[in-house]
């Protein structure tokens, strides 16, 4: 379960990344930074750890509470003594997930590969998006090998510019 929910983290981690990279290089107009980025993936892995230690803290509280509530539950977010055992665990998944970000947080290795994957989806996203874009010369927008072309002419262009 630790393992799925940190690959779940890894995969939002590098959303937001290849998003901000998106807006800081179309509507900022600024270059690429790898150790900026470095620190905005780190920073993005400590929310998201933030959000799963205050997660795992407010299961031990309803689990607190629950452990003397009889019968059955009423409505998804009814706990009763009867969910102590699954609380318990979800807690403990949850917090076996903030130490494993935040060891992933100091992997350099793991950070540059979320940059690179980033940056890739980024400038894959930026090529798709202008391919598509009716004009340029022609009609209607590429299709077929026509657009294969334009987007492996078009990534070539953008590696120049981040070199």
């Amino acid at each position: 379960m630790v393992a799925d929910a940190t690959l779940v983290s890894l995969a939002a981690v590098r959303q937001a990344v290849k998003n901000v990279m998106l807006v800081r290089a179309l509507r900022d107009d600024v270059d690429f930074d790898e150790e900026w980025y470095a620190d905005a993936a780190r920073r993005e892995l400590e929310e998201l750890a933030g959000e799963a230690a205050a997660e795992a803290a407010r299961l031990r509280e309803v689990r607190e509470a629950t452990r003397r509530r009889r019968g059955v539950a009423r409505a998804a977010d009814d706990y009763r003594a009867a969910d102590s055992r699954h609380l318990k665990r979800r807690a403990r998944v949850l917090e076996e997930l903030v130490e494993e970000l935040r060891r992933l947080m100091q992997d350099d290795t793991t950070v540059s590969t979320l940059i690179t994957e980033a940056r890739l989806r980024a400038l894959d996203e930026i090529t798709a998006t202008t391919a598509s874009v009716p004009g340029l010369g022609r009609e209607r927008a590429a299709t077929g090998i026509a657009r294969s072309r334009a987007l492996q002419s078009l990534r070539e262009e953008l590696s120049d510019y981040a070199d």
